[in-house]
């Protein structure tokens, strides 16, 4: 949400100095880099089996996000011409994602929800030891 701030005001202090919108891009892109570490650690708290499907998962979602963005601003400067759009959207989508992360990130590995599924007899040893952390 840092980085959503930080974002803002960037196209209305243009004809400040160069240097307001460096730093405040800089800023933003510092705070950017940090949120890989809140998330990407939450793989390994969520499966202790299956993070590399996670991982995967995760990768994917990234990657199409990566491609659909720069479409989505060409969209938005062909249509609507304005920075300030393209920059609230940037900080409407990063709030949402924290906000999506605040309300769907667990610390449960998924190992302990699905305890009670019948699982083959190699998987009830794993099950077990699970269940006595």
């Amino acid at each position: 949400i840092a980085a959503a701030v930080l974002v803002l005001p960037v196209h209305q202090l243009r004809f400040q100095s160069p240097w307001v919108s460096t730093v405040l891009f800089s800023l933003a892109n510092a705070c950017f880099g940090l949120a890989p570490s809140g998330f990407k650690a939450n793989y390994l708290d969520i499966t202790e089996r299956y993070v590399g499907v996670v991982s995967g998962y995760g990768n994917t979602l990234g990657t199409v996000a990566s491609w659909i963005g720069p479409q989505f601003v060409a969209l938005l400067l062909q249509y609507l011409a304005s920075w300030d759009v393209v920059l609230l959207s940037v900080a409407a989508v990063n709030c949402l994602a924290a906000l999506n992360y605040i309300r769907c990130s667990t610390v449960t590995p998924i190992e302990l929800d699905i305890s009670e599924v019948s699982v083959a007899p190699g998987q009830m040893e794993m099950t077990a030891t699970a269940a006595q952390r």
